[in-house]
């Protein structure tokens, strides 16, 4: 009776020590990738005063909502020089059909320290948005949105991302 006692406070034994093993890989494992991952994530955040020549490169915007043409969802691609201006395509999907139009412009027309600020989109003949914008904190992307009363019948809004 002794002996089988003796033997069963073992195998508790035993097991516990494979138990508490598992679990210390598992802690170790866990907190390796945990430390893997952080040391992949860089921060973002830029410092100091946005201004025009920070936007400078390829976009691309997205842009959905109600045109003088219905409701429609857009793309616009282009660059923008240092100065905020640059030359787009403007692809269109909506109830007035499908169309790419190039040689539109966007360009940035205000930009406050904070990233707030105005731009404008062509759209061909007489046509155009306004948008109020908002940058990013690491100017890799930017929000619009056309509040503007000097365009009655357009809701439109979307994202810009820095290629």
């Amino acid at each position: 009776m002794q002996n089988n006692v003796w033997t069963s406070a073992r195998e508790n034994s035993a097991e516990k020590t494979v138990n508490c093993r598992k679990s210390a890989r598992f802690v170790f494992l866990f907190v390796l990738t945990i430390a893997a991952v952080a040391s992949l994530v860089t921060a973002s955040y830029a410092t100091g005063n946005v201004g025009k020549a920070d936007l400078a490169g390829p976009w691309v915007v997205s842009l959905t909502g109600n045109t003088g043409c219905g409701l429609s969802a857009m793309q616009a691609n282009f660059t923008l020089n240092n100065s905020g201006t640059g030359a787009a395509t403007l692809t269109t999907h909506g109830q007035c059909g499908d169309s790419t139009v190039t040689g539109q412009t966007f360009t940035v027309l205000t930009i406050s320290a904070n990233g707030s600020g105005t731009a404008n989109l062509t759209c061909g003949t007489g046509c155009g948005w306004n948008f109020n914008i908002q940058v990013s904190p690491d100017r890799s992307t930017f929000s619009l949105v056309d509040v503007s009363a000097a365009n009655p019948s357009n809701y439109l809004s979307g994202m810009a991302v820095h290629q």
